[in-house]
């Protein structure tokens, strides 16, 4: 009986290395891909000036690339009705005049401008928010996470995401 209980107690241990292990496992890759897409988009935006139509268009091509497809609320980091901001899925932009509380989606882009001394705009960056989500279903919870990054200065930028103006 002893033996019993003890081969019991290994067994526990042992699946709850496994179960930690694919846990880390599932986590690492998810991460590393948000962090892809999230060096993707920056790039692009950097490459064609601003979030312009064929940055968008080339941004859904690297989606379909790496086969990323994680959705969030853009709205838990814009509430303020003052900031530029848009939501991105696939090729679809929503600007944010246009979304709803909760909509869904892919990424999202926030301009941030810059103004010299005489008021004037002098240049814009973007914030990109890319997002990715851990699923247990064993235990029914599910964790959504996302990633953070901004391109660098960008002078007249062409901007179809976060402006009124059409393109």
């Amino acid at each position: 009986m002893k033996e019993a209980i003890g081969a019991t107690w290994l067994l526990g241990i042992v699946l709850s290395f496994i179960a930690l292990f694919s846990g880390y496992l599932a986590f690492s890759i998810n991460y590393s891909k948000a962090f892809r897409m999230k060096d993707g988009i920056v790039e692009r935006i950097e490459k064609h000036g601003g979030p312009s139509k064929e940055a968008v268009e080339d941004i859904g091509n690297l989606m379909n690339e790496i086969a990323y497809s994680s959705k969030g609320t853009c709205s838990t980091f814009f509430n303020n009705d003052e900031l530029n901001w848009g939501g991105v899925n696939r090729n679809q932009v929503t600007k944010a005049w246009d979304v709803s509380s909760g909509g869904s989606f892919n990424y999202c882009l926030q301009r941030v401008d810059s103004y010299n001394t005489n008021g004037q705009l002098s240049a814009s960056y973007y914030k990109v928010y890319v997002f990715f989500s851990i699923s247990l279903p064993v235990i029914n919870t599910s964790s959504f996470f996302h990633v953070t990054g901004e391109t660098s200065n960008i002078y007249f930028p062409e901007d179809c995401v976060t402006t009124r103006s059409g393109c």
